[in-house]
């Protein structure tokens, strides 16, 4: 299964749009996407969400090809609308002809995007974001075990989260879940599909 997910900070100084390379844009977006940003009333979110969208997409596709590297103007995003404050929009992104389906929400103060590769159309993806003071690396992992232990009835202290890319471990066991895991300024946030537990 090919899950991932990306959070932006809104607030953060490094969201400020004002603040990046002239040439970030150019860099980063296609033509369509620039065009959509140069139209849309809303360019900061819609900035972050095309940035989320392309980031939690290539985290999926990595875990399909590990050698994918990060090449932002190649993962084309389609996102008919911007979601609503504390709603969602459903969109996609293409990368080299494959579709991954993607859904951002704008949570408070931040933007959140997960993205499925098509192999995982059907499955069940639990997501969570929050907010933090804590360092950011510990933060989404204690995060990522309270949300899987939830959706699969166990106590959180039962598993760890460990690795790059991230294995859920039970009692010193893998489980087969694929997770993935996003942290910007003041939030962490989670992504993972759920999956039965080992034979004890």
């Amino acid at each position: 299964m090919s899950v991932g997910n990306d959070v932006v900070d809104l607030a953060d100084p490094e969201s400020r749009l004002e603040g990046l390379h002239p040439r970030f844009d150019e860099r980063v977006f296609g033509e369509r996407e620039r065009a959509a940003l140069e139209a849309s009333a809303s360019r900061q979110l819609l900035h972050w969400a095309l940035w989320a969208a392309k980031e939690s997409a290539y985290k999926a596709r990595k875990r399909l090809d590990p050698s994918v590297v990060f090449s932002p103007r190649e993962f084309e995003v389609e996102l008919p609308s911007l979601p609503p404050a504390g709603g969602s929009a459903a969109g996609g992104v293409v990368h080299r002809g494959d579709l991954f389906e993607i859904e951002v929400r704008v949570a408070g103060a931040c933007v959140h995007a997960v993205a499925r590769g098509r192999e995982a159309a059907g499955a069940r993806v639990v997501s969570a974001i929050e907010r933090t003071t804590d360092e950011r690396g510990r933060a989404v992992r204690r995060l990522a075990a309270a949300t899987i232990a939830a959706s699969l009835a166990l106590e959180p202290e039962q598993l760890l989260v460990v690795g790059r890319p991230p294995v859920v471990m039970h009692r010193g066991r893998p489980i087969e879940a694929t997770v993935s895991l996003s942290h910007h300024g003041r939030f962490v946030a989670v992504a993972f599909v759920p999956a039965l537990l080992p034979p004890a």
